[in-house]
């Protein structure tokens, strides 16, 4: 089982990757997915990737990788010995065709989010738009581990009128943002339920990176409900998009 990792810095977090590991032997392509997930972190100056290194199991430990509750144990005392805070483990499930990535707190010791994305296929069976679902899985990630959300900023349309055009929205190259990108352009909303409040995303219209302008920011072009996103604007709501492919 291989290990990528980066230490915390100044507040940054500390964060290990393990390598991804399939259901059923290795599936070309494959391999590339912890170092396209360490590479996205490395241009994130919220985190920092310093290194490589290559963890073996001893030959009992191996037979036994199969138990669920065994590779939670291990990830969590690795995680420990190591100082880290969080360690991320990329499974891909061939029968299901999804590759999914669980986050483990180290302090707490539990899985904090399992987040997964269905992967599509070439006809020789390698894994394509890979790029595309791991920062999918990422972004998922990131706002459900440390609330980084990557925020809409204003509408830069040169007449404003009652639809919204185009917007400055805060990512770049450094997220591995790409043009043609689709996002979701949503909201949070709170819900009052049972005595208790819960956060949710609520869609209101959707969008198209246009231009990529520097490391990060680019143009999202609204493609469909341009009315919900300037009102929403007007009335000083945050907006946020989430890419979806």
């Amino acid at each position: 089982m291989g290990l990528f990792f980066s230490l915390s810095l100044f507040g940054q977090h500390r964060i290990a990757i393990f390598n991804v590991q399939t259901t059923a032997g290795s599936i070309a392509g494959l391999g590339q997915v912890s170092s396209q997930i360490v590479a996205h972190y490395a241009s994130d100056d919220r985190f920092i990737v310093i290194d490589k290194a290559n963890i073996q199991l001893i030959k009992d430990e191996q037979d036994r990788q199969k138990s669920e509750e065994f590779i939670d144990g291990y990830i969590v005392n690795q995680g420990k010995q190591e100082g880290f805070e969080y360690c991320y483990y990329p499974i891909y499930d061939k029968k299901e065709k999804l590759l999914s990535v669980k986050v483990y707190d180290i302090e707490k010791g539990t899985v904090i989010s399992n987040q997964e994305v269905e992967l599509g296929h070439t006809i020789l069976g390698t894994p394509k738009n890979l790029q595309s679902a791991i920062n999918k899985v990422i972004e998922k990630v990131n706002a459900d581990c440390f609330e980084f959300r990557y925020e809409i900023l204003r509408c830069t349309d040169k007449k404003m009128k009652s639809k919204a055009k185009n917007l400055l929205f805060a990512i770049g190259y450094n997220q591995r943002a790409k043009e043609k990108d689709t996002y979701e352009i949503y909201k949070l909303v709170v819900e009052s339920v049972g005595g208790k409040e819960y956060e949710r995303k609520e869609v209101i219209a959707m969008g198209e990176i246009d231009e990529i302008q520097d490391a990060n920011f680019s143009i999202l072009k609204v493609t469909k409900n341009g009315e919900a996103v300037m009102n929403a604007l007007n009335a000083n709501e945050q907006l946020y998009g989430a890419l979806i492919r």
